[in-house]
């Protein structure tokens, strides 16, 4: 039925993509008044809602003041300058102060006494500087305190411009949510722009050569432009129904450009195999140089093109199917985000299916007797000779078909080796540590970013507490709990107890800790230790090191559900695939091997630095969840390539070993093409500023590279050739075609 429309309605079908296309990016550009996708991204700043450290972040973020803006000033010198700075405060005091929405204004230059210690925390410990805090209403709503942070942005650049006509060197800058906010969303967009403009030219290149024309080569890149373009616009709706991290945008990117590209190559291929059949029957050369004239030339595109939906088209959609289920493990998860960004993940799989079996097709279908010609590529000095060694096209023996029969005698030796392989690049994960601090999103070089490590650095009194502790007790009553902290290995500084605003019966401490490290092994184990500790009234322990530990258990206390899920559900989809129960269960145990080894290889690279990758203190706790959905999902691409082509040769009645050899000749060049084309792809990810980012387009092209090689070419056919008909159990038994057909040359036009 899909088939039939496509080809007899091809330009409904692309009508209906187009304004679909031009649709959704209007959603995504402009919101129709409420929006751009960008507009409406978020940051988020708890990952394990509901847990004991996202209640902790709560009550300490509602129980202050308002809303803080800080004015960061620098580029002055203290004491000398102290009687100017007073007199452009008191000058400049009423322009924040007249500001619609702002309740408080604190700087150092309204006490009598600058001595006093509680004033001398607004001062720089380089004596190079202060900050002044700006207070907004709580309740303003969005629109409202957008206006008022605007207002008090024009106060801090009047403020900065007066006084230099003293301090010429004095700079003020801005510090709030906002600001960082928006520095990670500028980033998140310059990432997204800058690692599509990298990938996809290096895969459009790649597929000429592939394919040895320029219009071929197109499709599958149009394909995955259309399938980013409407996603995007598809996830500003959900922006309406729950909160979308600003990153979600460049992991469903990652996904659908990757995947996109995958499922256009082989609907691309499989029609120029079948073309060719069909040319041959009529009597055709298959080089393109003689073609029917039309319109006889319509009849025989749309009927390549049905074979091509049917059979490529189907195992496009067990591929998308068994990549979606990959990621409904991320909607078990407690986290919202990994939610999120497993829906979002989703979408644009579908998408990237629809555009593969529709847009791609209906295109070739309109262009109809254009695409069979030689492009004048091929003629060009150099190129020929190229694009005929990689070319798509290919007959039931060649390179990989030698390598598949190199492999049939002897398949326990290169199985053992390939696994020893495996093995010993998964070993680097013993040193594997996951992190989860919002500190990593932050781009450097921003002047937000700046500010912020200079507020770090410079103020100890404005700096982020390692742990923060909230005690059912008054401060009077905490004074034990006060000393066991004082008690903890390497603490700088523990803040006075404070009673909460909201409930003056429970105080709040901030811990400050003296590690490289905030989120690492020494204060997850200090947050254990007080979660344990008996203070006889109950304690909540928050921070960043207790986020990350919260996230962590969280994505721990869900993994069985995932994980039986995923299995189930791939399962069955492979089964009614192949017919047989052996493939998948092979399936699993090979896809998992091959994700441990990418892992540790990922591990290994930016635990030293290597490749030009930054050496971090751990993986993004979610990169890599996503890192193994993601990586089993394309994976699953590759084997249900295989096996589908294995299969049909199986089905016609060639032994275990040739369907094997055969299989491989037809599939191998279009996972390795793909495989490189998706590298490429990925790398261009890494070229970004956000570490997260440059994480998962790392782990990715690992994975795609390990899968497309050990274990695709070597590991795959060595099992199938030790389980022989066994592979096709418990429907190995069938009856032997006495002598199989011999599939037709291809079509070798470009």
């Amino acid at each position: 039925m899909l088939a039939h429309l496509v080809t007899r309605h091809p330009w409904r079908v692309f009508v209906v993509w187009a304004v679909f296309i031009v649709v959704t990016l209007m959603c995504m550009s402009w919101g129709f008044g409420n929006g751009g996708l960008f507009d409406r991204l978020t940051n988020p700043v708890s990952m394990a809602e509901g847990s004991e450290s996202d209640t902790v972040y709560k009550d300490a973020s509602t129980d202050s003041n308002g809303i803080v803006i800080i004015g960061l000033v620098d580029g002055v010198t203290l004491p000398e300058d102290i009687p100017a700075l007073t007199q452009y405060m008191a000058a400049d005091r009423q322009d924040f102060t007249q500001i619609a929405g702002v309740t408080k204004l604190q700087d150092p230059f309204q006490a009598p006494d600058l001595t006093n210690p509680a004033v001398q925390v607004l001062f720089s410990t380089k004596q190079d500087g202060f900050v002044l805090l700006v207070y907004l209403d709580a309740d303003l709503d969005a629109d409202a305190q957008k206006t008022a942070e605007s207002a008090v942005d024009d106060a801090l650049a009047n403020l900065q411009q007066d006084m230099r006509a003293q301090l010429p060197d004095a700079q003020v800058r801005v510090i709030s949510s906002s600001s960082m906010n928006n520095a990670v969303m500028v980033q998140i967009q310059s990432d997204l722009v800058h690692g599509e403009s990298i990938g996809l030219p290096i895969a459009f290149i790649l597929l000429i050569i592939v394919f040895g024309g320029v219009i071929f080569a197109g499709m599958p890149v149009l394909a995955a432009l259309a399938a980013i373009g409407t996603g995007m616009g598809m996830l500003w709706l959900v922006t309406f129904i729950v909160d979308v991290p600003g990153f979600t945008t460049n992991v469903a990117s990652v996904i659908g450009v990757s995947l996109s590209v995958d499922y256009g190559l082989i609907m691309v291929s499989r029609y120029r195999e079948e073309i060719g059949k069909i040319l041959i029957r009529e009597g055709y050369t298959t080089d393109g140089s003689h073609v029917p004239k039309k319109p006889a030339a319509l009849p025989i595109v749309r009927e390549a093109m049905e074979i091509t939906i049917h059979t490529a088209g189907r195992t496009i959609i067990f591929s998308a199917l068994t990549t979606a289920l990959a990621l409904t493990a991320l909607l078990t998860m407690k986290a919202s985000m990994l939610r999120v960004i497993g829906i979002a993940g989703i979408i644009v799989i579908i998408l990237a299916l629809l555009a593969a079996v529709t847009l791609i097709p209906s295109i070739v279908v309109l262009l109809g007797r254009r695409l069979i010609r030689p492009s004048i590529i091929v003629f060009l000095p150099g190129l020929r000779r190229l694009i005929s060694s990689v070319a798509d096209t290919s007959n039931d023996h060649g390179v990989f078909s030698k390598l598949a029969h190199w492999v049939h005698k002897r398949p326990w030796p290169i199985m053992i080796v390939v696994v020893l392989i495996l093995v010993a690049m998964a070993w680097p994960l013993g040193g594997l540590q996951l992190r989860t601090d919002t500190n990593d999103y932050l781009p450097a070089g921003m002047p937000a970013t700046e500010a912020y490590q200079t507020l770090q650095a410079d103020y100890p009194a404005m700096e982020s507490a390692s742990i923060i502790v909230i005690a059912d007790q008054t401060p009077e009553g905490t004074a034990d709990l006060v000393q066991h902290l004082q008690t903890l290995q390497d603490v700088d500084y523990i803040s006075q107890p404070a009673a909460l605003a909201s409930d003056p019966g429970r105080s709040v401490v901030n811990v400050h800790v003296n590690a490289e490290n905030q989120v690492g092994p020494e204060i997850t184990g200090m947050v254990e230790d007080l979660r344990a500790y008996d203070a006889g009234y109950t304690l909540m322990v928050g921070g960043p090191a207790a986020l990350q530990h919260d996230f962590i258990q969280s994505i721990l206390d869900r993994a069985p559900i995932a994980i039986t899920i995923l299995v189930l559900a791939v399962f069955l989809l492979m089964y009614l695939m192949t017919g047989s129960i052996v493939v998948p269960a092979k399936t699993m145990i090979i896809n998992a091997l091959s994700l441990v080894a990418s892992l540790g290889v990922t591990t290994f690279i930016f635990m030293h630095g290597y490749l030009g990758m930054p050496k971090v203190m751990g993986i993004e706790t979610f990169i890599l969840v996503c890192g193994v959905c993601f990586g089993f999902g394309l994976a699953m691409d590759y084997e249900v390539f295989l096996v589908a082509r294995i299969k049909e040769y199986w089905n016609a009645g060639f032994s275990n070993d040739e369907a094997v050899e055969r299989g491989l000749q037809r599939s191998g060049r279009i996972i390795t093409s793909a495989g490189a084309i998706i590298v490429a792809v990925f790398i261009g990810f890494t070229f970004g500023e956000m570490i997260p980012i440059k994480q998962i387009g790392v782990i990715l092209a690992v994975m795609v590279i390990t899968d497309v090689t050990l274990v695709r070419m070597l590991l795959v056919p060595a099992t199938m050739t030790i389980l022989g008909k066994w592979n096709w159990w418990p429907h190995s038994t069938r009856r032997e075609v006495s002598t199989p057909t011999e599939e037709p040359g291809t079509l070798t036009v470009r």
